[in-house]
């Protein structure tokens, strides 16, 4: 009786049109029939409150969106500018515009490592000093470092002073950098996780000490190509490119040049909306990249401690997060004024990617809603 009270309302506004009107009136529909009626009004509702809220989060954003579900692209958007200052037409951002991806890219450096160790030329339990002969810190394996539980110090806060800020810092120098200070360990291997970029840098280091190649060349030949992007660079690679966009802060303020941007294996990954969500089905789905038991294991929890939980779980250059929502992989990006999401559920392939450059916080709290709305009665 509720269900049919529900529809009488519905007809009578106009908001739904059944894409099959009954023959007979609501009231000679057998149960059956309503269920169904009330099932297509119920996904069609849902269809238009998902696609209301993306166009909200587009009116405050600058950048791109995409949502999917497995192949299926149900809403993609691109808008503002690359950089904020300069309205003009070429300005405009449009589908092949690059956005710094930030720690997104953690998982392709990630994914460079598990590809090696496939390959036999690595185990995740060798420790960094066996691929970084002076690496001053004893007892860290590559596992620690992929799962940010290696307890190294950030690099980032490291003295500005001790650096030519007028030059980018390299991987190398970085190294040489730990091999000489001798910065202080924040806690020992295995004993606390704490997200630190240095255990990405260092192993796009390693990645290039097995591979015997630069960690351009490799993640490109051996990660990029099989899940066919094509329009990915690193930051190395930039000046060639004439379509990407500029970071900006909340005051509308473009990020010039830093030191840091230098460093790979952290960040330092420029690519678009759409090649990540080819990545996504690449990586996550179709498994091109790697096989679906390795895949398996870089999407749970790998950050188990010596003793006690970590405050949240990580895998292999991916966040994890099963409670209200479901089981979701997950990656954010903030640098440098850009700022990133991405979201992956197994359940239902659900594929949810913002790249903005523009940190105005257009997206905090849309991912969530999407999620209601989707697994909403």
């Amino acid at each position: 009786m509720l269900k049919l009270l529900i529809f009488l309302q519905i007809f009578l506004l106009g908001t739904y049109t059944p894409t099959e009107k009954p023959k007979q009136q609501l009231s000679h529909l057998s149960t059956v029939e309503i269920n169904k009626l009330f099932q297509e009004a119920n996904i069609t509702f849902k269809e238009r409150a998902r696609e209301a809220e993306l166009d909200r989060l587009c009116e405050t954003l600058n950048g791109s969106v995409l949502l999917a579900f497995g192949n299926e692209v149900v809403y993609r958007k691109d808008v503002g500018l690359k950089r904020l200052a300069k309205k003009s037409p070429e300005n405009i951002i449009n589908s092949e515009t690059l956005f710094e991806l930030a720690s997104i890219s953690k998982q392709f450096t990630a994914a460079a490592i598990l590809k090696l160790n496939e390959e036999k030329k690595l185990n995740l339990q060798d420790e960094v000093i066996t691929f970084l002969p002076n690496f001053p810190y004893k007892n860290v394996t590559i596992h620690h470092l992929l799962t940010h539980t290696s307890g190294l110090p950030e690099y980032m806060d490291f003295p500005e002073k001790d650096f030519n800020k007028n030059e980018p810092l390299s991987n190398v120098q970085l190294l040489k950098y730990l091999e000489s200070r001798k910065p202080k360990i924040l806690s020992q291997p295995g004993a606390r996780f704490k997200y630190i970029n240095t255990n990405y840098a260092l192993l796009a280091l390693i990645v290039e000490k097995v591979a015997e190649t630069t960690f351009e060349r490799y993640v490109r030949e051996e990660i990029l190509k099989p899940a066919r992007l094509n329009n990915t660079f690193f930051t190395t690679e930039l000046k060639e490119k004439g379509n990407f966009a500029m970071g900006h802060l909340g005051d509308r303020s473009e990020r010039p040049f830093h030191f840091h941007n230098g460093i790979l294996g952290d960040k330092g990954i420029y690519s678009t909306v759409d090649e990540i969500y080819r990545w996504m089905i690449a990586y996550f789905i179709d498994h091109k990249v790697l096989p679906e038991n390795v895949v398996e294991l870089a999407t749970q929890p790998q950050n188990k401690l010596l003793k006690g939980k970590p405050a949240e779980y990580y895998g292999y250059g991916l966040r994890i997060e099963d409670e209200e929502y479901g089981y979701l992989v997950y990656h954010g990006g903030l640098w440098r004024g850009f700022q990133n999401n991405m979201v992956y559920r197994p359940s239902d392939q659900y594929i949810f990617i913002v790249l903005s450059n523009f940190r105005n916080r257009a997206m905090i709290g849309v991912n969530g809603k999407l999620l209601q709305i989707i697994d909403g009665a």
